[in-house]
């Protein structure tokens, strides 16, 4: 049978992890497929586990200065029903998979994942999210878009465990959120893109666009982003194909089971030019 460790307090789980290479479970929804078994065996696991949804000190959704701090073990649902927490990341949270999983999965889980198809992720990296990460050794954080390094890849040392995550106060005035699955509910993406932006006296002066199951990891341009903003509505107007064309370049889909690179390519830049028409027919 699998070792397990179950801490009470932030510093017994630093000290578990000082000393063991472990599994960090939280809700599981994800960590448990992963390791599933034959119907009616236990989970495969290589390695001990250690359980972390008993420690208080990580239970937290907070409004700071620097921004919306969440602890690393409230669940999806507990998140999207805090008023606190961004608009965007709710309506994310309010799609992934079934009510029944977003009752114990959980946002570090989530991105922990690096699943391509990660609906949260897609809106960390838009958000600018910084991951907090704790060791025996101290604190380091790091960007969303720089957390994930490809498919199941972090940047995660073994001591490591995630404790929170921070998400940047943003003054945007338009948001968009739109998932492509099989089905309404209790579906993995085929295409998510999540876009945020700001308007002032017809003039875009803060623009974000990510997408996410398009290649290994959120795709979002900062280089376009730039270009983007100082636009008026327009010049936005006008070069609008072009800016689609851009953004057609920095996405790489793949055929799998759930659809095909052609069907993604095209609905991820019909999804990047509604986005910009929405800017467009706002700001006039």
């Amino acid at each position: 049978m699998v070792k397990t460790f179950s801490p009470k307090t932030k510093a017994e789980a630093l000290e578990v992890l000082a000393n063991n290479n472990v599994y960090i479970l939280a809700g599981g929804s994800d960590l448990m497929v992963m390791k599933k078994n034959t119907a009616g065996l236990a989970p495969k696991f290589d390695k001990p586990v250690m359980y972390i949804s008993n420690i208080d000190e990580l239970h937290y959704v907070r409004d700071l200065e620097d921004g919306v701090h969440i602890g690393a073990t409230n669940t999806l649902d507990e998140i999207a029903h805090d008023k606190s927490t961004p608009s965007l990341l709710k309506k994310a949270i309010g799609e992934v998979a079934s009510i029944n999983i977003r009752h114990f999965a959980t946002l570090p889980g989530n991105i922990a994942n690096a699943s391509p198809a990660g609906d949260t992720t897609v809106v960390d990296v838009l958000l600018d999210a910084i991951i907090v990460l704790e060791s025996k050794s101290g604190i380091r954080k790091v960007l969303a878009k720089d957390f994930v390094l490809g498919v199941r890849k972090i940047d995660r040392h073994e001591d490591e465990m995630i404790t929170e995550i921070i998400f940047p106060h943003h003054d945007y005035n338009g948001e968009m959120w739109f998932k492509v699955g099989s089905r309404k509910a209790d579906s993995i993406s085929k295409v998510s893109v999540a876009g945020a932006y700001k308007v002032n006296n017809g003039k875009v002066e803060k623009f974000a666009l990510a997408f996410g199951s398009v290649s290994i990891k959120v795709c979002r341009s900062l280089e376009i982003e730039h270009e983007i903003e100082g636009m008026s509505i327009s010049e936005l107007e006008s070069k609008k194909d072009s800016i689609v064309e851009k953004y057609s370049h920095i996405i790489s889909p793949i055929d799998d089971q759930r659809s095909n690179k052609e069907y993604r390519q095209k609905v991820a830049m019909n999804i990047c030019a509604e986005f910009l028409n929405q800017i467009i027919k706002g700001g006039k």
